[in-house]
């Protein structure tokens, strides 16, 4: 039974019709007690979600002529919803989820059909921890999923469940998702001291672009007066344009760029904040030509993206990964060292999109840090990061069907394949994908025929993904059946993600990871020929484990690995992780 109640009741101006003919108990209830509250027109579909301790005086307010917004929107409807296990932090919460889903069931709309109280709503960061009420959980399940089924079924939703909308990047990254407390004091110290300039290290899946949106609403919010620029990769420049967008962001003071872009503005901001800044672009020969004729005027002198940046932005606010720069294009990590020499240093060191089984002894923290032993435990990395040796190796010995890791040991591309298809029979809502290293020939070009492919197993033959920008989001009638590239998927939220792990890693004579550069198909993450730099093997070595690393960190509910020519890793898999 769901621990709550909803009463709807006609709207006419001030007056709430029937209310006279409610139960005392309820009349009450609206005239004192917490409560969430959704207004809606059935002529505009606009609707105004809300909550209050007195609602019947709210109401009132909201229609005594001062707020242009219920003067133009004609609401004639409105639902109020109440329950037993609501307290300050549950109102906070379920306002919050309901305006985020609302968003997400009205994304396509071309009007703005959701309106909230920003002022109230948008980063609740000033203490307000809802992560931590013990309720939480029974008000996700006991109210929230069945008051939107209920939703739905009286025609105010379009989305039946709200399952369907999780997976939606309007969700994962909503500037009004609930912060950890890290993650809030980390905003408050960079609002507070708008004289430094930060570096905000996190592994991958530790709620860097979360922050990001929340660092943006903030300031928004907050100093309206400011100029904010959002530095992003060009696979995710339409999904922060459409969620700033969605979230009423994009207003004169906000700008959305790839650094390129930004740097041939040449304007001045008061804030910039960049997104996966160790893909920050170096003068480099075998460079994008766009990327290199950013290096004029009064950048002529500079060496990479990020100097240009600093001169641009009076404060500057870098979401940085060591382990994600994935070619010699990237900044070094000694320039970006010297870059951020006088930096703030922060770490992010709480793991958000691996969600381990429930019923396991592993956690998904088990999980990154043995990824990372894999790859890393020959290389000076591992101290770089938030590494910690003592991981539970049982995450990588679970043979139970639904366990979080596995692999496969014969056919990998159909076994995979048949592997995240399985499991949309259960989770249609899932954004399931199989994913590759940069180890079979390709052709950006590729991606506009559908009939060339790249990856053949006997009779089965798949191809790249058709395109890198917003691939996930593709209409192809296939997409669902491309292997992926570490440049569709940096920075990606995956449900189920199978892993072709190619021969372009390989195993030397003394058991050492080291990366092939004749079995690695782009020609961009080589170093030249003509460059004869004895660290250029070591590094290309790195460039190519960051690009597993990735790969292997995309899954929210499990991974799973196929050896795609290539025993040998296998072998030092099994040795490495003690897998019988």
């Amino acid at each position: 039974m769901a621990k709550y109640v909803c009463v709807m009741l006609d709207v006419e101006g001030t007056t709430l019709v029937g209310f006279n003919q409610l139960r005392k108990v309820q009349q009450e209830k609206l005239k004192k007690g917490d409560i969430i509250y959704i207004y809606r027109s059935t002529k505009s579909n606009k609707v105004y979600i809300g909550q209050s301790k007195h609602f019947k005086t709210r109401h009132e307010q909201h229609y005594n002529g001062a707020e242009e917004k219920f003067n133009d929107a004609n609401f004639d409807q409105v639902i109020i919803l109440f329950s037993a296990l609501f307290n300050g932090s549950a109102l906070n919460d379920v306002e919050n989820q309901l305006i985020t889903y609302f968003l997400a069931d009205n994304s396509k709309s071309r009007g703005n059909l959701v309106e909230y109280e920003t002022s109230e709503v948008i980063n609740l960061t000033k203490g307000n921890d809802t992560n931590s009420y013990k309720e939480r959980e029974a008000i996700a399940t006991e109210v929230v999923l069945p008051f939107w089924e209920e939703l739905y079924s009286k025609g105010w939703v379009k989305t039946p469940t709200i399952d369907e909308l999780r997976n939606q990047a309007l969700v994962k990254y909503s500037p009004i998702k609930e912060l950890t407390q890290q993650q809030m004091d980390l905003i408050n110290e960079i609002l507070a001291n708008q004289e430094n300039n930060f570096v905000i290290n996190g592994d991958a899946g530790t709620g860097k672009t979360v922050l990001l949106t929340h660092l943006v609403a903030k300031f928004l919010d907050e100093q309206s007066d400011k100029t904010i620029a959002v530095v992003v990769q060009p696979n995710w420049i339409k999904t922060a344009q459409e969620i700033f967008k969605v979230y009423g962001m994009n207003g004169k003071n906000l700008t959305v760029a790839t650094s390129t872009q930004l740097i041939n503005q040449n304007k001045d901001f008061d804030v910039v904040v960049v997104d996966e800044s160790h893909k920050l672009s170096r003068k480099y020969a075998k460079q994008m030509a766009s990327f290199n004729n950013v290096y004029k005027g009064r950048f002529n002198s500079d060496d990479n993206h990020l100097e240009p940046l600093k001169k641009i932005g009076k404060q500057l606010i870098l979401m940085y990964d060591v382990l994600q720069a994935i070619r010699p294009a990237n900044m070094t990590r000694e320039q970006f060292s010297r870059a951020t020499e006088n930096f703030e240093k922060k770490y992010l060191t709480t793991q958000f999109r691996i969600q381990a089984p429930e019923g396991k002894s592993y956690t998904s923290d088990d999980y990154i840090n043995g990824i990372k032993y894999l790859l890393y435990k020959d290389t000076d990395l591992l101290s770089e990061t938030n590494y910690n040796p003592n991981f539970d190796r049982s995450v990588f010995c679970d043979r139970d069907i639904d366990a979080y890791f596995g692999f496969f040991e014969d056919n990998p591309l159909a076994n995979l394949f048949d592997w995240v298809e399985d499991d949309r029979n259960y989770h249609s809502d899932h954004v399931n994908r199989v994913l590759g290293g940069l180890v079979e020939p390709w052709k950006q070009s590729d991606g506009k025929d559908p009939e060339i492919t790249h990856w053949h197993e006997g009779n089965l033959h798949k191809r790249w993904n058709s395109t890198q920008e917003n691939w996930i989001n593709s209409k192809d009638p296939d997409a669902e059946d491309q292997v992926g590239s570490v440049f569709a998927v940096q920075g990606i939220d995956l449900n189920k993600v199978g892993v072709l792990i190619g021969d372009d890693l390989q195993v030397d004579e003394s058991g050492r990871l080291f990366g092939n550069p004749d079995n690695f198909h782009n020609v961009n993450g080589k170093f030249s020929k003509n460059d004869a730099n004895p660290e250029n093997q070591n590094e290309f070595t790195l460039f190519v484990l960051n690009i597993y690393y990735i790969l292997l960190t995309r899954g929210i509910d499990g991974v799973r690995i196929g050896f795609w020519k290539n025993e040998s890793f296998k072998d030092y898999m099994r040795d490495t992780l003690q897998i019988e």
